[in-house]
């Protein structure tokens, strides 16, 4: 029997504001900047993670100037969901590469919520599209109210240096998924330095969903 994980959603108001700089700092390729989708729907609070991984298009997909790239689609073209729907979202790479899916909530809290309990192998071939949940899985994505916006994060690398291990948050329960220290803000600074550490050939891509 699958287990049902409910997918967070926190409420909050419509915000408008410039979050700057990070993506500088870890030197993210010109070329995605420049196609960088609006996030006009995201709390002030969400929008530090966005400056990770500058979104190349509204299409799902980002590279680093013309070696890994990585496209993500969710299973509602309009990315809206309804209480109770079950959310699956679809990764795919141009090379073999090590994944990671983070979920910002309005609340600025961030959860790790692949690789998990259940899928804790986080490599994907390349050209060999993946779901998140996959088909087989023993657990589901539920959404639920309250109603507001969410922001995935997925993040490819060609290697598998831990990217959040020192980051997560040992006295809060998350289930099967992995609760982040701190608020996206905290999040993004130290995922920038991670990145730019550990992973000089990462390549993301941010997916916006709404739920009703």
């Amino acid at each position: 029997m699958k287990t049902t994980h409910r997918f967070p959603a926190v409420r909050a108001a419509f915000v408008v504001a410039t979050v700057a700089g990070l993506a500088q700092a870890i030197g993210t390729p010109a070329a995605m900047a420049d196609t960088a989708q609006p996030f006009k729907d995201l709390d002030i609070r969400q929008l530090p993670m966005t400056e990770i991984v500058p979104a190349a298009d509204d299409r799902g997909g980002s590279d680093i100037g013309g070696g890994l790239k990585i496209s993500t689609t969710l299973d509602r073209p309009d990315r809206t969901y309804k209480h109770g729907d079950n959310l699956s979202l679809m990764v795919e790479t141009t090379e073999d590469a090590y994944i990671w899916v983070l979920d910002t909530g309005t609340s600025g809290k961030v959860h790790q919520l692949f690789p998990n309990e259940y899928e804790p192998d986080n490599f994907l071939r390349a050209g060999m599209p993946i779901a998140i949940p996959r088909p087989d899985s023993d657990y589901q994505l539920a959404v639920t109210h309250p109603k507001g916006t969410e922001l995935l994060t997925v993040i490819a690398s060609r290697n598998n240096t831990p990217l959040t291990q020192d980051l997560v948050d040992r006295a809060t329960a998350a289930g099967p998924f992995l609760a982040l220290r701190g608020t996206a803000a905290s999040v993004s600074k130290d995922l920038s330095i991670s990145l730019k550490k550990n992973h000089p050939d990462w390549v993301g891509h941010h997916q916006v969903l709404y739920i009703e």
